[in-house]
């Protein structure tokens, strides 16, 4: 390879360093504005949980926080029953469910945005089938669109079948 052609590559390959971590290392405004609004939701809800006070508070959090639109991915809320939006039914869900107070907040193990998506990764610790705590780690991503949620898609940690073991393998 000629020397000009070297020096065209080498600027180039630098050129394309640059921005690939120019823009890992500083995620733009509205990246970082969508992780502030996943980790206020999580905030909120969490306050909420610790007082004991989630069906509550649930209905104003989700109007806060979740779009009229909502769309749910998740396996076990996709399906929700009951009249109404996605939002509406996630609402009637927790307002169905028993106080959780005591529970432990969450752990944030990372937060990650890209566009108007924003991934989660979350820790909790709860009882095993021998009732020890162990940690359960959640993935939560978001679509974001004018300042709320307006999709969700997660998975969580499965917990083996009651007695202990492996969780039975998928089938085919």
């Amino acid at each position: 390879m000629s020397p000009l052609r070297k020096g065209a590559l080498a600027l180039a390959l630098s050129g394309l360093f640059a921005v690939v971590t120019s823009a890992g290392a500083h995620p733009a405004p509205a990246e970082a504005a969508n992780k502030q609004l996943v980790l206020e939701f999580y905030r909120a809800l969490d306050e909420a949980d610790a007082a004991g006070t989630t069906r509550e508070r649930i209905r104003g959090i989700a109007e806060r926080f979740i779009s009229p639109d909502y769309v749910q991915h998740a396996a076990g809320l996709a399906d929700l029953p009951g009249p109404g939006s996605a939002r509406d039914k996630l609402i009637a869900m927790f307002e169905a469910m028993p106080a959780m107070k005591g529970m432990p907040p969450a752990r944030t193990v990372a937060v990650m945005a890209e566009g108007d998506r924003v991934m989660l990764l979350t820790a909790r610790d709860l009882p095993g089938p021998d009732g020890r705590p162990r940690p359960t780690y959640i993935f939560n991503m978001f679509r974001i669109a004018h300042g709320q949620l307006v999709e969700h898609w997660d998975v969580g940690t499965p917990m083996p079948p009651a007695g202990g073991g492996a969780p039975a393998p998928a089938q085919p």
